[in-house]
């Protein structure tokens, strides 16, 4: 019997903040309302009417303290919980401050998704989605590290054949000229820089046909061997934009659309001004715009199943 077609949107980096708090840092202009318009969009007559489920890929809340992260998990998941179809979470480095493993920081997030919702797969039609919780990269000790390696080798070789879609909020791979991407995002965690995790999806990873991540605020798309890389802004910083993935029996499809213009805030651009006083760019990007969008074929494309 042929799996289904399965269909479903990506939300990340939506940075909400859903309750007023003293606790709260500034967080990104009009964010509440954009990722209210996301969530808002799976309802009868929206734009993501129709998907089978929506994908989390992390930093769902803005956080930057543990006052603040419990309150605006909770208010999350009160929100969460009105949805019509199910939400399938990852972990940002804003749902923890970096602290992956440490219990105290994680303890929100367990309580709005459960203690299983860091590690964990989900059935998509023909494929698989594996769910990797590299939130903390570089902030972690090794005993988190090689629990993460091991929970990452455990569910890659669980289903030997079946194609598998990776989500994780840092990215594996950069999505732009290592370097330039390094300066204009600013932040060490521009990619996984645990290479124990890179050496694993070369050895075990072979199943895997697509990546999906956040965490940079820019939207592109990178093909290193039979595997893609992509990367949305989310909804919190310009451009805006998020993924819609369809995986039929023969292939998983993804196109990325941007918020209505009318939402767009270009203040919130981290990849320019006004955080600088210039525009990014690389050789395959030559204007500041590509720089954050990424060029047509990294918004839309077929991988062949």
């Amino acid at each position: 019997m042929a799996a289904k077609t399965v269909r479903f949107a990506v939300a990340n980096d939506l940075h909400a903040q859903f309750v007023p708090s003293v606790t709260m840092h500034t967080g990104y202009p009009g964010a509440n309302a954009r990722a209210e318009w996301l969530l808002s969009q799976v309802e009868y007559g929206g734009a993501l009417a129709g998907v089978d489920f929506i994908m989390g890929a992390g930093d769902f809340i803005h956080g930057e303290n543990l006052a603040s992260i419990g309150a605006e998990m909770a208010a999350l998941k009160e929100r969460l919980a009105k949805l019509p179809v199910p939400f399938h979470p990852c972990c940002g480095n804003h749902e923890v401050r970096q602290q992956e493993g440490d219990a105290a920081w994680e303890s929100p997030y367990v309580r709005a998704f459960g203690a299983d919702k860091f590690d964990y797969a989900i059935p998509a039609g023909a494929a698989e989605i594996i769910v990797l919780n590299n939130a903390g990269t570089f902030h972690v000790g090794a005993a988190r590290r090689e629990a993460r390696l091991e929970n990452f080798r455990r569910l890659l070789r669980a289903r030997p054949g079946v194609p598998k879609i990776l989500v994780c909020h840092i990215p594996f791979l950069p999505v732009r000229d290592n370097a330039v991407l390094r300066e204009s995002f600013g932040f060490l965690s521009y990619k996984a820089l645990e290479v124990e995790l890179l050496d694993t999806l070369e050895v075990d990873g072979g199943d895997v046909r697509l990546i999906i991540s956040g965490h940079l605020h820019l939207t592109g798309a990178v093909a290193v061997g039979g595997v893609r890389q992509l990367v949305t802004s989310g909804t919190a910083s310009f451009p805006h934009d998020y993924p819609v993935v369809t995986v039929t029996p023969d292939a998983i499809t993804v196109e990325v659309r941007s918020l209505p213009e009318e939402m767009h805030e270009p203040r919130t651009n981290l990849h320019g001004p006004p955080r600088y006083k210039k525009d990014y760019t690389d050789v395959a990007h030559p204007t500041g715009d590509a720089y954050l969008r990424g060029n047509a074929d990294e918004r839309a494309f077929t991988i062949p199943l």
